[in-house]
């Protein structure tokens, strides 16, 4: 009885003083997680698949678990810095498809992939959050079942880009593959057109 007594006292009892420093903690866990691990690149490959750690911690539910979902990892993103493509992920993640796929994301430099709906295609785009990379965007057919497919090949494009470099790979690339180069003389103007660009490419 006594137990049950202090067990509904314990409940009972808030500190706010507690409450306030275990937020803290947590907030600066995902902070320094994302600071270092996501911006500053410092995971490194697993030998066991040759993917990035943090592609395989996204795979295994883990950025979940720090940020809830890869939605909520943007958002912490885009509220954490001064994101140089801010204007373009809004937009990006405002058209993705996260019926049809997860969000994702990829390292060096770190960026995310989308699902855009056309009219008579699917389209992956690659946009990073903070370096000065073009856009680069996957033409696909638009065909669910075959999704899975198209998605592999784009994810050993990813891979040539990762451990080729994105000038070995852009001599080569695929024929459903065109980039939008960013204007950065003004950041307006620069969305405008970058905007316009891309939904020209989205038929």
């Amino acid at each position: 009885m006594q137990r049950l007594k202090t067990a509904n006292w314990l409940l009972r009892w808030r500190c706010p003083e507690l409450e306030r420093i275990n937020r803290e903690i947590i907030e600066s866990v995902k902070f320094r997680f994302f600071d270092e691990a996501l911006v500053g690149g410092k995971c490194t490959s697993s030998e066991s698949t040759g993917l990035p750690r943090l592609e395989q911690e996204q795979e295994e539910g883990k950025i979940e678990k720090l940020y809830g979902s890869e939605e909520e990892l943007l958002e912490y993103a885009l509220k954490k810095i001064n994101a140089r493509h801010y204007k373009q992920l809004r937009f990006l993640a405002g058209r993705h498809q996260g019926s049809i796929l997860k969000l994702r994301f990829i390292l060096n430099p770190f960026a995310f992939v989308f699902l855009l709906e056309g009219r008579e295609q699917f389209h992956i785009v690659l946009e990073t959050l903070d370096t000065e990379e073009a856009t680069y965007v996957w033409h696909l057919e638009k065909n669910r079942q075959g999704l899975p497919d198209y998605l592999t090949a784009i994810d050993e494009d990813l891979a040539a880009i990762r451990n080729e470099g994105r000038q070995a790979f852009l001599a080569n690339q695929p024929k459903n593959f065109s980039r939008i180069i960013h204007n950065y003389s003004n950041a307006r103007k620069g969305f405008i057109l970058w905007r316009d660009m891309l939904e020209e490419k989205l038929f």
